[in-house]
């Protein structure tokens, strides 16, 4: 039976050794063997010089579902592994020198269920069943050694079986455990319908975390009876710490805007806390934005984050100056300007995170921000309530099969006439 399983190997191949002369020279490794166990050896030599000594290639196939096993195969030097699946597979079990192999078949006389691959160059005596069954068990001692060792094995398979159950239920209890923090997340965010009381203005929001988790975060907000804040945040990291660190960012946000009512002294004062007690080095990019519903004047600062996109159907679109400032959480003396310009009615703020423009499709190739503002420009009077998923159907289209990489988060404010 030579079968080719290692690309080193052209033809791993079994070779039959010379008994007599093996077993003077490897009688005391014979010895060792927990099979002869407190055993003499001339009680069991003459059995063994009517058994088969085997010398295996690295990547010879030694049992197959295939073909129907007969030989009890004890391991004597080298390495055998198991493959559940098929030879190579991740679901495998190592056996090395003194453990046996081939006992299941021939107890229940059914045909291997798995693959026995000599994964390194081994030796192996060759038991036949009808010896295992008649001369071999009566030798004395051998069918408890024989018993003790499948007991040992059995053994160390139930308490692999039960870590195994064991992982699964502990995976089961995070998985309950993160969709408890996903709808905790999801609720720390503003839903929409945004400022129903506001027939000058349209505000929606959209976030898709790639994993149950994710760092990005939006608000939007009322802080006086003339002025809106909405904001949009993307915090390096994916999953349960970027989940973390989103969150105090979220709420440090809305408590320094609320209380200071300004932009500068709010984004330098979350700046300054993320900056205090980081020892992972986290940062988030930040953009808060302010509209004065009457004045129609829009203020803005940015932290590192992707420039917004402005502009109409009508005029088209393009991204915004940034204003000076670097990203949130890494140095709490960092300076921020503040930027200005007036929204006419019709006018519309795109704000989004990089998992828009950087979406890539199954050939490595990003959305980008020129193919949003293009996208955007090829729009015919698109609506602001259906602006988002438009962009969203989009991206969707673009990346196909690809898997999503990073969270999507996008706020859309639409100035009415």
């Amino acid at each position: 039976m030579n079968q080719n399983n290692n690309p080193e190997i052209s033809d791993p191949a079994s070779t039959v050794l010379d008994a007599h002369s093996y077993l003077a020279r490897q009688q005391n490794r014979i010895a060792e063997l927990p099979l002869f166990k407190k055993l003499d050896f001339h009680s069991y030599h003459g059995f063994l010089l009517n058994c088969e000594f085997r010398a295996l290639d690295q990547g010879y196939l030694l049992i197959a579902p295939e073909k129907p096993n007969k030989h009890l195969f004890v391991l004597l030097s080298g390495e055998l592994t198991i493959y559940i699946d098929a030879p190579g597979s991740k679901n495998s079990i190592t056996l090395s020198a003194n453990e046996f192999v081939g006992e299941v078949s021939i107890i229940d006389g059914m045909s291997p269920t798995g693959f026995v691959v000599a994964t390194q160059a081994s030796e192996v005596l060759c038991i036949p069943e009808e010896m295992l069954w008649g001369d071999f068990f009566t030798i004395p001692g051998v069918p408890r050694n024989f018993l003790q060792q499948l007991a040992k094995r059995m053994r160390e398979r139930n308490a692999a079986i039960f870590k195994s159950v064991e992982q699964t239920m502990r995976l089961e209890y995070l998985e309950k455990e993160l969709q408890v923090a996903t709808s905790i997340q999801v609720g720390m965010l503003p839903m929409p319908p945004f400022f129903d009381d506001c027939p000058r203005l349209a505000v929606d929001a959209f976030m898709k975390p790639a994993k149950e988790v994710g760092g990005d975060f939006y608000d939007a907000f009322q802080l006086d009876d003339d002025r809106i804040c909405i904001a949009i945040g993307d915090v390096s990291g994916k999953g349960v710490p970027a989940a973390l660190f989103m969150a105090r960012s979220l709420t440090l946000l809305r408590i320094e805007m609320l209380q200071t009512r300004d932009l500068i002294k709010s984004i330098r004062a979350v700046n300054a806390v993320l900056c205090q007690d980081n020892p992972t080095c986290m940062f988030v990019t930040l953009m808060i934005c302010v509209f004065n519903t009457v004045t129609r004047e829009l203020e803005y600062v940015n932290g590192g984050h992707n420039p917004a996109v402005f502009g109409s159907w009508k005029d088209g679109y393009q991204y915004l100056p940034q204003p000076a400032g670097i990203l949130i959480g890494i140095n709490p003396k960092a300076k921020f300007d503040v930027a200005r310009r007036i929204m006419l009615p019709g006018d519309t703020l795109l704000l989004y995170t990089d998992g828009v423009t950087e979406a890539m499709n199954p050939a490595g190739e990003e959305f980008s921000d020129k193919r949003l503002v293009d996208y955007l420009n090829s729009l015919d009077k698109p609506a602001a309530e259906t602006l988002i998923a438009l962009i969203h159907e989009q991206v969707t289209e673009f990346a196909g099969d690809a898997e999503q990489s990073d969270d999507i988060t996008m706020v859309v404010l639409n100035c009415r006439g």
